[in-house]
């Protein structure tokens, strides 16, 4: 069923880039919190019940990872790279520096400090949710020393949330601090490790089977204090505290569900490519004029284009990567090469 809910994800994402707004809340924002619960629980499963132990597990769980996103990522900056040369859309800047740092991901995750923008009108990258990618990979990067360390999880959670806070009450700026720096968004990706953890006893731990709860009731009940007393903090606040309130029941009811429906695995693997690829379908058809934003074929336009370049995508290249995650000798043979 999480293939679904990803999809679910993705579309959430993309009509929020066609300015679709529910009671003013960006439904983006709402699905990337969501996402990073979901990314947690995943890779929880995958270093716990997947990836095999031993000697030369850190990489070989890096490694999963990177070929998880970087390839279909690459197939749709070098699609999309292709579209700006040819039609100068945007007026693109491209330098040496701003393509690294569109190709290697994490910079894009520093915006705000770091210029990695391609296009000059309006200033974006080449993939401009790619932000989150950025947070998603530092996350990752750390995962597997919290899984290591369980002292040492804690302390992370617990500044993470901090900051968060801090965020949310505007203490510190609560878009960068409370949706988009890594610092600040830890502990969701640590949310969704405790959820998956107690979904096997011989994964329990008393921290795992808590967390959870009491984030959910705690900013559950911030949430109706701070509404009553008018005193939400700016940025995307109210988002995350609704992304934390739904994504932590939902994951953890499809985590345990036998529901089985046709087609998850095809949605799950349409929804990567969906995020990816709608704002260059966006700039395409902004481009060429043939369907205008304020029609009511517009989101579904963006949505079938989008959903011709996942598919694309998912034939050319996420099958035959599939295929090389899934084939241990091919990690233990990088991970004898590097000697880690």
């Amino acid at each position: 069923m999480f293939g679904y809910l990803r999809f679910i994800l993705a579309f959430f994402v993309l009509i929020s880039h066609v300015d679709v707004r529910f009671f003013g809340l960006n439904p983006g924002v709402v699905a990337v919190v969501v996402f990073y619960i979901l990314a947690g629980h995943v890779v929880a499963r995958l270093w716990r019940d997947i990836i095999p132990g031993g000697r030369g597990k850190i990489l070989r769980f890096y490694t999963d990872r990177l070929l998880r996103i970087f390839p279909l990522y690459l197939f749709v900056a070098f699609l999309t790279l292709l579209f700006l040369i040819a039609t100068d859309y945007g007026q693109p800047q491209i330098s040496l520096f701003k393509l690294l740092g569109n190709l290697v991901v994490i910079p894009l995750n520093f915006y705000m400090v770091m210029d990695t923008t391609i296009l000059t009108t309006p200033n974006w990258c080449l993939i401009p949710p790619a932000w989150s990618l950025g947070a998603e990979l530092q996350a990752y990067l750390v995962l597997p020393l919290v899984f290591a360390c369980p002292r040492l999880k804690l302390l992370l959670v617990a500044g993470s949330l901090g900051i968060y806070l801090a965020a949310s009450f505007s203490i510190i700026h609560p878009d960068y601090f409370g949706y988009r720096l890594v610092p600040g968004v830890f502990f969701i990706f640590a949310l969704g490790c405790a959820l998956e953890s107690t979904r096997k006893e011989n994964h329990y731990s008393r921290f795992d089977m808590v967390f959870p709860w009491a984030i959910w009731g705690g900013i559950g009940s911030l949430g109706i204090l701070l509404l009553a007393l008018k005193m939400f903090g700016g940025g995307y606040t109210r988002e995350t505290f609704i992304g934390l309130l739904a994504g932590i029941p939902v994951v953890y009811a499809l985590g345990r569900s036998s529901l089985r429906l046709p087609g998850n695995a095809l949605m799950g693997g349409l929804s990567y490519g969906v995020f990816l690829s709608h704002f260059p379908v966006i700039w395409w058809l902004d481009y060429t004029g043939y369907v205008q934003p304020a029609s009511v074929a517009y989101v579904p336009a963006v949505t079938l284009g989008a959903l011709g370049v996942a598919g694309l995508g998912m034939i050319l290249v996420e099958r035959p990567v599939e295929g090389v995650r899934r084939n241990r000798t091919w990690h233990d043979l990088c991970f004898e090469r590097l000697k880690f």
